[in-house]
């Protein structure tokens, strides 16, 4: 890159990112919950505090690696939030991807387009605090990566050093190959991603499967092995066929992460809202609904806003405060208030 930033340059945006280089720690603004262990006294049946679970190992490049070599599928989800992340590192996740899926399953845009590099910046904080053992990785949003090699370096420290997070991925084929590259050759993993790209659903007509064809599906391959000679450490396979998935997990080195790109990749990804069934929007072919959070929400919302207009909540028992016996009576005089009486609402039904 010498041709591109100054030698001053390149040592600072190196001094940058070094902090997270080394794979095997997971550099995050907050630490993760300890360990605790119950803690039990002579006669109790029961801990007094809850035991989580003992710590996961940190998943790493060279542990994807690992899954791979060993026919191990690698697990990838979604994360926008903490309590995402949290879910994602307690549940047994081996990748959270804050994904530029958010810009519609959080913020309502429609499509990822619309989403800017500070948006993504404010949740990949937020995932990044509630993230231990899974590898982070997060989008470059549309745009972010298009200007030249240079806007690209500067986008990808702002994600690391900003957003804290330990990847980035890139959605192209080998036309990205030299930012990739550029970013690779100063130690920023890159995930890659061919296929399906949502960031050009427009120039593409629209969200179809890529590859149904042999010269579009070599078109594919040929750009997965690019992308891999640039130094990407994975590639995302999204909507294509199988069999072309498959062939072409086995001609590369690297993991091959599927999405709508059937079983025969080294990994699968899918989108925390549909794994979950929250998102009411439209339902990829590829998608299966692992959860019904949705139903649980409707209800949970209904019941509340029923309890609170007949009255059965907050109860003043179970769920309110009492002041020091007598100290209601002294504000009342204090304030020349002889008249105003109050009794809790369950009581005075009853």
């Amino acid at each position: 890159m010498p041709h591109m930033l100054s030698s001053a340059s390149r040592t600072r945006v190196i001094t940058s990112i070094a902090r997270f280089q080394n794979l095997g720690q997971r550099c995050m603004s907050v630490r993760p919950l300890k360990y605790e262990h119950p803690t039990n006294t002579p006669g109790e049946s029961s801990p007094q505090k809850q035991a989580l679970p003992p710590p996961r190992k940190k998943v790493t490049i060279a542990s994807l690696h690992a899954l791979r070599q060993e026919r191990t599928p690698i697990t990838v989800l979604t994360a926008y939030d903490y309590p995402t992340a949290r879910a994602a590192s307690t549940h047994g996740i081996d990748v959270t991807l804050v994904g530029d899926s958010l810009a519609q399953v959080c913020l309502g845009y429609s499509s990822t387009t619309s989403l800017t590099l500070d948006e993504m910046l404010h949740h990949c904080r937020a995932v990044a605090r509630g993230t231990t053992a899974p590898l982070l990785v997060a989008d470059m949003p549309f745009g972010s990566f298009y200007a030249g090699k240079e806007d690209t370096v500067r986008a990808a420290v702002r994600m690391l050093q900003e957003g804290n997070v330990e990847a980035v991925k890139l959605e192209g084929g080998s036309e990205i190959a030299g930012r990739v590259q550029a970013l690779t050759s100063i130690g920023i993993p890159v995930m890659a991603h061919v296929g399906l790209l949502p960031q050009r659903h427009t120039a593409l007509s629209g969200y179809r499967v890529q590859g149904r064809t042999a010269q579009s599906g070599r078109s594919i391959l040929h750009s997965a092995l690019a992308l891999e000679e640039a130094g990407a450490f994975s590639i995302v396979l999204e909507a294509i066929p199988s069999s072309l998935a498959a062939y072409i997990t086995s001609r590369l080195k690297v993991p091959t992460i599927g999405i709508g790109a059937g079983p025969g990749c080294a990994g699968q990804v899918l989108v925390w809202d549909d794994v979950m069934g929250t998102w009411a929007g439209h339902k990829a072919k590829f998608v299966r609904r692992f959860g019904d959070v949705k139903s649980e929400v409707e209800r949970g919302v209904k019941a509340y806003a029923s309890a609170v207009r007949n009255g059965g909540f907050p109860q003043h028992e179970k769920e309110g405060y009492r002041m020091d016996d007598g100290e209601m009576e002294k504000l009342l005089e204090m304030e020349g208030d002889r008249e105003w009486t109050w009794s809790p609402p369950e009581l005075m039904s009853n």
